[in-house]
């Protein structure tokens, strides 16, 4: 197993749980980490120094040292993905994501485009997490990854046959469904984008469940944007 250090370990794990949980304050964050009140406090000093977290009155908060280096995340995926994004959201007037993946067992929601014909829509964070077996932006991608990181999930599975049927489902059908998985009342429907039958991200929406009728529709236009995509990176490859 590679070598890791440990206080960079312990320093990633507070800025992400202070992305995810915050403003919390140090005693809080110690509790729920299980580190010493004395490291916590430590690593927060060095990461508000470095501008990645700042004290607010409740607690900590990531900073805009983050903001930074967001720019640099697959930035060529961004780009060619951007124009489609923007052109669903215009025209469906729902909030369109770009979902990729990090590691090889969860989905970071990189890019959005809200759509404006809606009283009533979503909006996500960027840079929001979840497992990839979670929400059809993560399953649409997990269906094509390899078979030790598919068999990893089926094993921690509460119900293991539904996820392989809700994965050759996606396999078959070319898109994945959600409903009130990461939030309730939300919807989704993604499609991954395939390049040389690898799945570099995958592109959905998400959407209020009172327009649940619309999902076929999503799907179409998804699929047809996942395509656009592709062609694009393939003739736009990472330097």
């Amino acid at each position: 197993m590679t070598e890791i250090s440990k206080t960079a370990d312990q320093a990633l794990v507070l800025l992400a749980y202070v992305a995810e949980h915050g403003p919390l304050g140090t005693t809080d964050l110690a509790r729920r980490l299980k580190m010493h009140r004395t490291v916590v406090h430590r690593l927060l000093a060095t990461l508000q120094g470095r501008g990645f977290v700042h004290r607010v009155d409740a607690g900590y908060l990531p900073g805009t040292a983050l903001l930074h280096l967001a720019q640099f995340v697959e930035p060529e995926l961004i780009g060619v993905s951007r124009p489609t994004l923007h052109a669903l959201a215009q025209e469906y007037g729902e909030t369109f994501i770009l979902t990729a993946l990090q590691g090889s067992h969860e989905a970071i929601q990189i890019e959005q485009a809200v759509g404006g014909h809606h009283f009533m829509r979503v909006q996500l964070t960027r840079g929001f997490r979840h497992p990839l077996s979670k929400g059809a932006s993560g399953r649409s991608i997990l269906a094509f990854c390899d078979d030790e990181v598919i068999a990893h999930f089926l094993e921690k599975a509460e119900d293991p046959v539904l996820l392989a049927e809700q994965l050759e489902a996606v396999r078959r059908e070319g898109f994945a469904v959600s409903h009130d998985e990461l939030s309730a009342g939300v919807h989704g429907v993604s499609v991954p984008i395939l390049v040389d039958r690898k799945p570099v991200a995958s592109i959905g929406v998400v959407y209020p469940a009172v327009r649940e009728e619309a999902a076929t529709t999503y799907a179409r236009a998804l699929k047809k944007a996942a395509t656009t995509i592709a062609r694009a990176v393939r003739r736009n490859p990472p330097a």
